[in-house]
C-alpha cells in the first residue's frame, strides 16, 4: 500500500514538473500571436476605471475613422477583444510595449519612407513581437520582425555564431520594408500582403482559389486559425497606439538615449568595450541597443554591420571610428536641432507654438522628431495638433568626444560635453555613412576611458603605457579578447601566461 501511495505521489508531481517547465521557460520571449480572451460584442469596461474610455464597437470605430489605415479597418469583436487584452488583461506588457516604440518606431518610419511604404506598417511589428528584438516563436521566428531563418537568408539576413541580423533592429527593418513591399507587389492588397506575412504567400493564395475572392475579409474563414485573426490584431495595435492615453495607460517611457538614436554601417572590427570607452555611454546601454550581436563585438566585415548608439555620442564615435580605420572614411549629419544649448549635458527641452492644424507625424517630421514621441512626451490624446497649442520638444546635446567628465545627478550619471556643440544642421533625420578616404588619414587618438571602466582597470600611478582588464570571475581569455578586439594568442603572447585566475591583471594594448 505505501509503495501504492508513493508510485502515485511520484506520478503527479511528475506530471506537474513536466506540464509546468515549459510554461516558465517560455514566459520572457515568446512572440506567438495569441487568440484574444473575449470576442463578444458586450461593452467592456474596466473595473474600477469608470472614467476611462469604453470599448464598444461604435466608440472604435469613431476612434479609428480619424486615423488612416493601409486596410480595410473592420470593428468586430475579434479586433475588440484584442484591444482589451492589451488594456485591461495585459497592461503591463502593453505598458512595455509602448516604452519600446520610442526607440524603434523613428527607425520604422524612416525605412518605411525610404521604400515609399504606409507608415502605418510600423504597428505589423507590434503584433509580431511586442516590440522585442530578443523575441522569439515556438517555431524559431526570430527578432522584432519574426523573420524565419530561411526568409531572412532570402533578404540578406546573416545569422552565424557572431551575429543574429534577424535581430539587429537596422537591417532586420529594412529587410521587412522589402519584403512587405514585395507581398503588395504580388497581391496588390495590403491585408493579403499582411496575411502573407504571416502564414506565407502560398496559404493565402489557396483561400483565394477557395473562396474566389481577393477581399481579405472574404477569404478570411479559409486561412489559418492565427493568419485570420492578424488582420484584425493589426488593427488593435493601431488603436492602442493611438488612443492609449484615453484608456489610462501610461508608457514605460526610456531613457532618452533610447529615444533618440543613430546608426552607422561599421566595417572595422571592434568591442562594445571600445565603443563604451569611445562614447562614454555604459556597456550595458550598447548592449541594449545592439541585441543582433551574440558577443558584444562587432566583427570586421566587407559589407559591415549595422550599429546602434545614442545621437549625441554619434560625433565622437564617428570620430574613434576614423582613427581605426584605414579604408574609411565616417561622417555624420546631425538632425535638426541637435547641440544648440548645453541643457543638463545630454539632452535640453524647448517649446514650441502650433501654427495650423495637421496630423502629428508631419509637424514631427519638420522637427526632426518622431510623431510617437511628441505624443509620449505631451501626454497628447489625439493625433493632430492645433493652433496656438504649445508643445515641449527634446533634443540631444552632442558629444564632439568623450573627455570622461562625469556630472552625477541622483543615480543617473551624465557625460558633460568638453567642446561646444554643434550648429544646427537643416538635414532632419539624417544617417551616418562611410565614404572613401582622404588621401591624408585622420592620425589615430585614443579615446579616454569612462568612469566605469577606469574603475575597472585601476592603473597604478604613472603605470599608464598599457590598457589594462582585471579578470572577473567566469571569465575566459577568449571571453576577454573579444571584448577588447583582439585575440586570446596576443594576449597570452603580451602577458606571457598560459592561464587566468580571478584577480589577475592583463596586458590588453599599448595605449
Amino acid at each position: 500500500m505505501q509503495l501504492k501511495n508513493f508510485a502515485v505521489i511520484a506520478t503527479a508531481l511528475f506530471l506537474t514538473l513536466f506540464y509546468a517547465a515549459p510554461l516558465v521557460a517560455q514566459e520572457e520571449e515568446t512572440a506567438d500571436l495569441e487568440s484574444p480572451s473575449d470576442t463578444t460584442d458586450n461593452e467592456l469596461v474596466a473595473k474600477g476605471v469608470a472614467e476611462y474610455a469604453s470599448l464598444t464597437d461604435k466608440d472604435i470605430r469613431e476612434r479609428l475613422s480619424y486615423l488612416s489605415s493601409c486596410v480595410d479597418v473592420r470593428t468586430n469583436g475579434v479586433v475588440r477583444g484584442y484591444i482589451k487584452n492589451y488594456v485591461y488583461q495585459k497592461s503591463e506588457k502593453a505598458r512595455i510595449m509602448l516604452g519600446r516604440r520610442l526607440t524603434y518606431f523613428p527607425l520604422f518610419e524612416q525605412k518605411l519612407k525610404e521604400y515609399g511604404l504606409p507608415l502605418d506598417l510600423k504597428y505589423l511589428a507590434v503584433v509580431e513581437s511586442a516590440l522585442s528584438a530578443k523575441a522569439v516563436s515556438r517555431v524559431g521566428a526570430t527578432g522584432l520582425w519574426q523573420f524565419m531563418p530561411a526568409t531572412g537568408s532570402d533578404y540578406g539576413l546573416r545569422s552565424n555564431s557572431a551575429v543574429e541580423d534577424r535581430s539587429n533592429p537596422v537591417k532586420s527593418t529594412d529587410a521587412a520594408a522589402r519584403y512587405l513591399r514585395d507581398l503588395h507587389e504580388d497581391f496588390g492588397d495590403w491585408a493579403l500582403a499582411l496575411a502573407a506575412y504571416n502564414s506565407g504567400p502560398g496559404r493565402v493564395n489557396a483561400a483565394i482559389r477557395r473562396a474566389g475572392s481577393r477581399n481579405f475579409w472574404s477569404i478570411q474563414r479559409y486561412l489559418p486559425s492565427e493568419t485570420s485573426n492578424y488582420v484584425p490584431a493589426f488593427i488593435a495595435a493601431t488603436y492602442l497606439c493611438n488612443y492609449y492615453n484615453i484608456h489610462g495607460l501610461r508608457p514605460n517611457e526610456v531613457d532618452f538615449d533610447q529615444q533618440l538614436t543613430a546608426y552607422v554601417n561599421v566595417f572595422e572590427g571592434i568591442s562594445f568595450r571600445d565603443i563604451s570607452e569611445a562614447t562614454g555611454i555604459p556597456y550595458s546601454m550598447i548592449k541594449e541597443l545592439n541585441p543582433g550581436f551574440k558577443r558584444d563585438y562587432v566583427p570586421p566585415t566587407n559589407m559591415g554591420h549595422y550599429v546602434i548608439v545614442p545621437q549625441r555620442v554619434m560625433p565622437a564615435f564617428i570620430r574613434y571610428l576614423n582613427t581605426v580605420s584605414g579604408a574609411h572614411k565616417y561622417v555624420w549629419d546631425s538632425p535638426t536641432g541637435a547641440g544648440e544649448d548645453f541643457g543638463d549635458g545630454r539632452y535640453y527641452d524647448t517649446q514650441v507654438t502650433v501654427a495650423q492644424a495637421e496630423h502629428i507625424d508631419f509637424f514631427a517630421s519638420r522637427m526632426g522628431l518622431c510623431g510617437d514621441q511628441l505624443r509620449t512626451w505631451n501626454k497628447l490624446t489625439t493625433s493632430f495638433v492645433y493652433p496656438n497649442q504649445v508643445l515641449k520638444l527634446w533634443y540631444p546635446v552632442l558629444v564632439q568626444k568623450h573627455s570622461g567628465a562625469i556630472k552625477v545627478d541622483g543615480n543617473k550619471a551624465k557625460v558633460q560635453s568638453s567642446t561646444k556643440p554643434a550648429k544646427e544642421n537643416s538635414k532632419p533625420g539624417s544617417t551616418p555613412v562611410a565614404t572613401k578616404p582622404d588621401a591624408t588619414p585622420a592620425p589615430k587618438q585614443q579615446a579616454q576611458p569612462d568612469v566605469q571602466s577606469m574603475r575597472r582597470q585601476k592603473p597604478s600611478d604613472g603605470d599608464d603605457q598599457y590598457q589594462y582588464h582585471t579578470v572577473q570571475r567566469n571569465e575566459s581569455l577568449e571571453d576577454i579578447a573579444r571584448q577588447y578586439a583582439t585575440s586570446a594568442e596576443r594576449l597570452k603572447t603580451l602577458n606571457a601566461i598560459t592561464t587566468l585566475k580571478v584577480g589577475m591583471r592583463l596586458k590588453i594594448r599599448e595605449r
